[in-house]
């Protein structure tokens, strides 16, 4: 099995040397999305469960996805980077949340 990661990591920096912008595009898009992953399992304990928890990492995620879609390389597709940001529980959306439950009614 440690053969078949060597083999994936000589073929992302294979990939990486022929075409760096979109592979810079791709990982930060993966990490990214991972973040936000994490973000969306926050939201759902502390949302839907009514669990403890909080985001160690807030904007990170979006912050990532975001740079990787304006990375790109397609035609127009950094008129889209500002979706993660929505998407992401820990960017946007959250500190829109806190504002409305932090003030006085």
């Amino acid at each position: 099995m440690e053969w078949l990661r060597l083999m994936a990591a000589v073929a992302w920096l294979l990939i990486f040397v022929i075409r760096p912008q979109l592979t810079l595009a791709v990982s930060l898009l993966v990490v990214g999305g991972a973040f936000t992953a994490m973000n969306a399992m926050v939201f759902w304990l502390t949302l839907v469960r009514r669990d403890r928890a909080s985001s160690v990492v807030p904007l990170v995620g979006g912050a990532l996805a975001a740079a990787g879609v304006a990375l790109l390389p397609s035609t127009g597709s950094w008129h889209w980077a500002w979706l993660p940001l929505l998407i992401d529980w820990g960017g946007l959306p959250r500190f829109l949340a806190a504002l409305y439950w932090e003030l006085p009614r």
